[in-house]
């Protein structure tokens, strides 16, 4: 069975839905009306893990500028690691300079695995090497 879920709040409705019963979002005009990157942002705080992890991945590998605002919000209030470590590796993947703050973030309070994957995303960000401490290396 197929669960459908409002793309703004991700309350579960039925498949026939057009209006959020929790939201009151108008369900039909956001999957006709946004296009795919506004439907990725949107992945990325999906009840199911894998869907946010799936979103970033995708958004990271077509580098989406769009995204960094989002996904660095990610990094900063979501309590998955691995949504958070998918997160980090995407804004890499992406590369704008306004991505630092967020990796740095990982780098100083994530879970272990964030913290090592933030510290591989910015010794590949050339001109962030530099700037790396003895600590953070």
């Amino acid at each position: 069975m197929t669960t459908f879920y409002c793309p703004h709040c991700w309350r579960e409705v039925a498949p026939s839905t057009t209006h959020c019963p929790g939201c009151q979002a108008d369900i039909e005009a956001a999957l006709t009306h946004w296009d795919y990157v506004e439907k990725l942002i949107a992945a990325l705080h999906h009840p199911e893990p894998t869907t946010p992890i799936r979103a970033a991945w995708i958004l990271g590998e077509r580098k989406e500028r769009r995204a960094v605002e989002p996904l660095s919000r990610l990094v900063r209030e979501c309590r998955d690691s691995f949504i958070v470590e998918a997160a980090v590796e995407a804004l890499g993947k992406i590369g704008d300079p306004s991505c630092l703050p967020a990796l740095r973030f990982a780098l100083a309070r994530g879970a272990l695995k964030v913290r090592e994957k933030a510290r591989a995303v910015l010794a590949q960000i050339p001109h962030q090497q530099a700037e790396l401490t003895e600590k953070e290396i």
